[in-house]
């Protein structure tokens, strides 16, 4: 596929993705079709498959996922060496930190809100991806299991709070910059004797 057909599928992903959301929040998940989002983004039902899987997908984008690379990192002791670094900046490349925007995730947001089924999914998708997180962490040398799980709820607190932070000022940079300076205030509060 050459650059300019990647781009133009990439987009043509992100416009039905985009109205997906928009149905969902406006007439419920349940209360369109795909043949309706289909029509919405003016491509036939064949055309919105060959971009997105499901309705699901449509409307949740890609879920993050751990790749094999990212399992194999963790296990290894990497990428950082410091177990709470290493978990954040692999969660941060699981959730594609760097390509969201304040807007797309609190589009996500709203559609959660609007659709509690997809936030059971949304929910029970990241639980077993921490376990996952927390198999591979746990064959560390500096993390058993205890300590993974201590390690992912720092991150999984430090994520969540960075996220509400860029819904309700985007001016403070993209979700990764906020997570990571949240991370550094984190050791500071822990740090001080007080």
């Amino acid at each position: 596929m050459t650059e300019s057909a990647t781009t133009r599928a990439g987009s043509r992903r992100s416009a039905i993705i985009t109205a997906a959301q928009r149905l969902a929040v406006d007439c419920g998940y349940a209360g369109f079709t795909v043949e309706d989002l289909a029509r919405a983004v003016g491509v036939s039902r064949r055309t919105l498959f060959n971009h997105v899987s499901s309705k699901e997908e449509a409307v949740l984008g890609l879920l993050p996922v751990l790749t094999d690379e990212q399992a194999a990192t963790l296990r290894s002791g990497g990428p950082t060496g410091h177990l709470v670094d290493d978990v954040l900046t692999v969660v941060l490349d699981c959730l594609h930190a760097d390509d969201g925007t304040p807007a797309d995730f609190e589009q996500l947001h709203d559609v959660s809100e609007r659709n509690p089924e997809l936030f059971v999914r949304v929910k029970t998708h990241v639980e077993e991806l921490g376990e996952q997180l927390v198999t591979h962490l746990s064959a560390r040398d500096d993390a058993d299991d205890s300590r993974s799980r201590m390690a992912l709820a720092i991150v999984g607190g430090i994520v969540q709070h960075s996220v509400v932070q860029c819904i309700a000022t985007p001016s403070l940079g993209p979700l990764s910059d906020r997570a990571r300076a949240n991370l550094t205030t984190a050791r500071e509060i822990l740090a001080d004797p007080a």
